[in-house]
């Protein structure tokens, strides 16, 4: 569903919606319909995809964010520039997209126009019908796809390739299955899957857990307090990427990989190494 950027303001005026407060860097995302919370932002300046701020910037550039929050810093970056293009925030739950469209509102009303809002999942079709094939220079989701099934990984792999321009890049991070807080039996069974496919490479995709809490570590080492704080609804379903089955996944889904390669996370529990966090930078081809 699209939403009107004014009407937003004002929707989120009436009722009075407003952000909820940072607590440990973080500002925890609202519920969706179903009553589950998918984790949580930060108002930190963010230096990882840079040239995806740098591309929205341009006067006549035209973008597209999956997974926009309340106004990620990406977003925010971009609304601050003297000049900058169309931007396109999709967000599930619509709410967040209100108080986004009031914070670009306070900023400089002027700014409105160059806001498309977009509510629903991606990449389900009530979302994909309200986005422009082959329109956007650069799409950006950072922390959405692990959220997916692996059918639903797929489709959006697919449907970004197909709504970006030719040149157009995507821009992604993700969770990995060495976040720290998965069972080490649950690892190694992930291990084995990547090993598999990266013989085979054909689907289906390693990494989809058909119920986090049950391979997860969370239970004994995040408490009831500490999952409120994150945004964290541990009964989730959710999908872990691995560098080197991603890396041929998009070149079969005909991308450019620039970048494919792991990051880390100073967030505990979910921290171990450096790879807790997979980095995609990929490009259709012109």
């Amino acid at each position: 569903m699209k939403l009107c950027a004014q009407k937003a303001v004002e929707e989120a005026r009436e009722r009075h919606l407003q952000m909820p407060e940072e607590k440990n860097g973080r500002i925890v995302t609202l519920a969706n319909t179903d009553g589950k919370k998918y984790g949580g932002m930060t108002n930190k300046p963010v230096k990882e995809f840079k040239e995806f701020v740098e591309i929205a910037s341009r006067p006549d550039a035209n973008v597209l964010e999956i997974g926009a929050a309340y106004g990620t810093p990406y977003l925010m970056e971009t609304f601050k520039k003297e000049s900058m293009g169309h931007y396109t925030a999709c967000e599930l739950v619509g709410d967040q997209l209100r108080i986004l469209a009031t914070r670009i509102e306070e900023l400089d009303p002027s700014k409105l126009s160059n806001l498309t809002l977009v509510e629903g999942p991606f990449p389900h079709k009530e979302v994909i019908d309200h986005l422009q094939e082959g329109g956007y220079d650069a799409v950006l989701a950072s922390s959405v796809f692990h959220f997916l099934t692996e059918e639903e990984v797929v489709e959006a792999f697919k449907q970004v390739h197909r709504l970006l321009k030719p040149g157009g890049k995507l821009f992604a991070k993700m969770g990995t299955p060495y976040s720290g807080i998965m069972k080490p039996e649950a690892v190694q069974k992930a291990v084995e899957e990547i090993k598999k496919y990266l013989v085979r490479k054909t689907r289906p995709l390693p990494g989809f857990i058909e119920n986090v809490r049950d391979r997860s570590r969370i239970k004994d080492s995040i408490t009831d307090e500490l999952t409120k704080e994150l945004g964290i609804t541990t009964d989730l379903h959710g999908f872990q990427f691995d560098k080197d089955v991603m890396k041929v996944f998009l070149e079969s889904e005909n991308f450019l990989v620039e970048t494919c390669d792991y990051s880390p996370i100073n967030l505990p529990p979910f921290k171990l190494d450096g790879r807790e966090h997979l980095v995609v930078v990929a490009q259709k081809p012109n």
